[in-house]
């Protein structure tokens, strides 16, 4: 890592700003979450965003706060009353686009000036495509041009059109005298995005822009009001949202900690696979936390049962377990060729000049197969030839095409040799991170969203930053080393807004694996009652584990408002593994019918009370899973994160059910009064409060403690922590019906007692205790 200061570990508290929850609404739980133990305010992006922004990465003004979130006062007050009670804050921000709808200030001097415009060069536009040269295409329209304009739903008058009810206008539009057309942004059908594309967006979501980061002009003005904030000591830190869509993460981060000088944390959003390492001259303090929750997510599965899994898998749905690797390369190959074939189309076109006559030969195929086969999101080079160890990636890509597609190794396998020689500088540079900039959006879409929403062998599995594979372990030795190899500043995340179902909900899948004859039978039962009609054997299973993931035993179903939460996760999964739906084409009729089957179980006394026995037979091992997580990011080296919300059961489904309203004065009422039976959320709400406080009575031990693991077997996760006469011990079981063994030495004081089961043991002790 660059020389950097130290930051001190913090515990973040993430908070989804929006419209119905504004920075005033969270002055008023300040009180609660100081109580629970949280030291910094973890903000999702707080600049304009699109109205009616619920997340607010939709950006569309880089230089103003979001006025339906906050105002300068509010905002300086907050800051104030952080200030006050020894608070940090840390702020979300977006670099790497902006949102591609009316409302973004920036794009109205596209529409006046084209290619002239004052900030038309801010946004990554090609304005010499071939297809569509000295314009931009602008994907809004819900059928071909001339259709629309014969509806009057498409009109242009000066410095401006309409399109359906929006209007696009530039600067200083005039309603009153007509165009034939915008002589610089073409409205055109959406789905023309699949042919062709002139502008760079955020995966394949055609409203959000890319912006030209890497130009120190558009650096400048997306940082502005952020700069300003941290300059008055409001942002103590920063999370960099999708880090590796920008053209140059390296260049953009090295300049980002000149910014904001050597005191302000950097984190980032990215994802490791298994067994990567941040590259080591970000000047970072680590990442997010996803590569910690998948870590986790393994850790607590049951290996033992794997067989057991796949043999009903393959029962349930009569078909052989895929080939996990496989299916994501088959998948990442249909993407790149079908949903981002323009952006494909668009680098092949850049790389011809460059090419040997034998490259050039069919080089979009060989493009194609190569971006899917990269095992990583992406390397990051930045001139001159490729290290070894990108030359290594790029060569495990080729071996997987070899595999999976042996008619595509030889040209492949050519064109890593062809980058193994070159010198990169350039435009040949320029090139290849553009081909990385479409590397990453590839992985992401085709394994979490897609791969991830076709395979449910085990959908706790299923998880951002995560690998589904059967033949995937971490045994406790690995997940050791996983910790050790770590930043120590690093976040500890077990849920976030992106991940694909709360981190109970996932505890109450991973307990499965340890009753697989009681699921089996589960199983078994609702297929032998259940007529599937239309509904495909992967679908039913999906409502089953959706069902079990989702369903409360601490309160009614109906109170959960269960139902139609399901209802709209269903309709989203199966949209978005593209098989059974699809968004561009969804099967409403299939989608009923998928949704009627959730109903069903609940609305059959027998089978929801099936479903109930089953959870509450597991529930021993899911309370004991979900208190491991716990205890786990608190006392790991690393910063915890707390999902809004998840000091509670955490039994969401993926966006937006994850980003409902919390009911902060209930789980206020939690800290202050016992649990009420096993099934109550005071139970990890106190939990999660008293490793919180014990962070803030010991910063100085947590920032510099070691990591010591204990062997214990396989069955067994137990490490030491020490620092100045000061000493951790935390041992957790993976089975829930096992006990720890107390230590043996004298003077340790029990920080989680049995209340939280046997199997969990946390202790604590001082020299003069000895």
């Amino acid at each position: 890592m660059h020389s950097i200061n130290p930051i001190t570990p913090m515990t973040t508290y993430r908070i989804q700003f929006n419209k119905d929850f504004k920075v005033r609404d969270l002055m008023h739980v300040l009180d609660y979450l100081q109580e629970l133990g949280i030291d910094t305010i973890y903000g999702s992006p707080i600049l304009t965003a699109h109205r009616g922004s619920t997340h607010g990465y939709d950006v569309t003004d880089p230089a103003t706060l979001n006025p339906e979130v906050t105002n300068e006062k509010d905002w300086q007050l907050l800051h104030e009353e952080l200030r006050e009670r020894g608070m940090s804050y840390m702020q979300d921000i977006v670099p790497n686009h902006t949102a591609l709808t009316p409302e973004n200030v920036w794009f109205k001097t596209v529409i006046a000036d084209g290619p002239e415009g004052k900030y038309a060069g801010h946004f990554d536009i090609d304005w010499s495509h071939p297809r569509l040269p000295g314009k931009m295409m602008l994907p809004v329209l819900g059928d071909e041009p001339e259709h629309v304009i014969r509806a009057g739903q498409l009109s242009f008058y000066g410095g401006g059109m309409k399109v359906y009810d929006d209007r696009w206008e530039g600067t200083t539009p005039d309603r009153d005298s007509e165009q034939a057309e915008n002589p610089y942004v073409k409205p055109v059908h959406w789905q023309r995005v699949n042919d062709y594309i002139n502008y760079r967006r955020f995966f394949t979501v055609n409203q959000l822009i890319g912006m030209r980061t890497e130009e120190q002009e558009v650096y400048d003005d997306l940082h502005e009001r952020t700069f300003a904030d941290v300059k008055a000591r409001r942002i103590d830190y920063l999370r960099v949202d999708h880090v590796d869509g920008l053209l140059d993460p390296t260049g953009y981060l090295q300049r980002l900690r000149t910014s904001v000088g050597p005191d302000v944390g950097i984190y980032v959003e990215k994802i490791l696979e298994p067994g990567e390492q941040l590259p080591e001259d970000w000047p970072v303090q680590g990442t997010t936390g996803y590569d910690f929750l998948a870590a986790v997510n393994r850790l607590l599965t049951n290996d033992d049962s794997n067989n057991s899994f796949s043999d009903l898998y393959e029962q349930i749905t009569g078909e052989h377990l895929p080939d996990y690797r496989e299916l994501v390369f088959r998948n990442k190959l249909m993407l790149v060729l079908e949903h981002f074939n323009g952006e494909l189309d668009n680098l092949v076109r850049r790389w011809d000049s460059l090419l040997t006559d034998e490259l050039r030969a069919d080089f979009k195929q060989t493009l194609a197969h190569w971006l899917a086969a990269f095992p990583v999101y992406r390397i990051y080079p930045d001139g001159g030839g490729l290290t070894d160890h990108e030359v290594t990636l790029c060569m495990e890509a080729a071996t997987i095409v070899a595999e999976y597609a042996p008619d595509h190794g030889r040209l492949v396998l050519a064109w890593v040799n062809w980058l193994a020689h070159q010198q990169f500088e350039g435009e040949s540079l320029e090139f290849l991170q553009r081909t990385q900039q479409l590397s990453g959006p590839l992985m992401a879409k085709g394994v979490e969203d897609t791969t991830f929403y076709q395979f449910w062998r085990q959908a706790h599995l299923n998880e951002v930053g995560g690998s589904a594979d059967p033949g995937d372990r971490l045994p406790v030795r690995d997940f050791h080393e996983f910790i050790m190899r770590r930043p120590a500043t690093t976040m500890n995340a077990t849920a976030t807004h992106d991940t694909k179902r709360g981190e109970d909900g996932r505890a109450f899948l991973q307990a499965l694996t340890f009753y697989p004859k009681e699921w089996t039978d589960f199983v078994r039962r609702m297929r032998e009652q259940l007529d599937l009609e239309l509904v495909r054997p992967r679908g039913f299973y999906l409502v089953l584990q959706s069902l079990v993931a989702g369903y409360p035993l601490h309160k009614k179903a109906e109170a959960a408002n269960l139902r139609e939460r399901l209802h709209a996760y269903l309709e989203k999964a199966i949209r978005e593994g593209k098989e059974m739906s699809d968004w561009a084409d969804p099967d409403l009729d299939y989608e009923r019918e998928l949704k009627n089957l959730g109903d069903r179980i609940l609305d059959d006394d027998g089978l929801q009370s099936a479903l109930e026995t089953l959870l509450r037979t597991i529930w021993p091992q899911t309370r004991h899973n979900s208190f491991a997580q716990v205890i786990l990011k608190c006392t790991v080296p690393g910063s915890p994160d707390i999902y809004q919300g998840t000091e509670s059961w955490d039994l969401s489904f993926v966006d937006p059910d994850n980003r409902r309203p919390v009911d902060y004065q209930e789980r206020s009422l939690r800290l202050s009064r016992d649990a009420k039976d096993k099934y109550d959320p005071a139970q990890k709400s106190k939990l999660l409060k008293k490793l919180l406080h014990l962070r803030l009575d010991h910063k100085e031990f947590f920032e510099s403690a070691d990591y010591e693991p204990i062997s214990e077997g396989d069955e067994m996760l137990a490490f030491r922590r020490r620092y100045e006469g000061q000493e951790l011990l935390v041992k957790i079981a993976k089975r829930s019906d096992t006990r720890v063994q107390r230590p043996e030495e004298r003077g340790w004081d029990r920080i989680v007692s049995d209340d939280f089961g046997g199997g969990l043991g946390v202790w604590w002790r001082t020299e003069g205790n000895r």
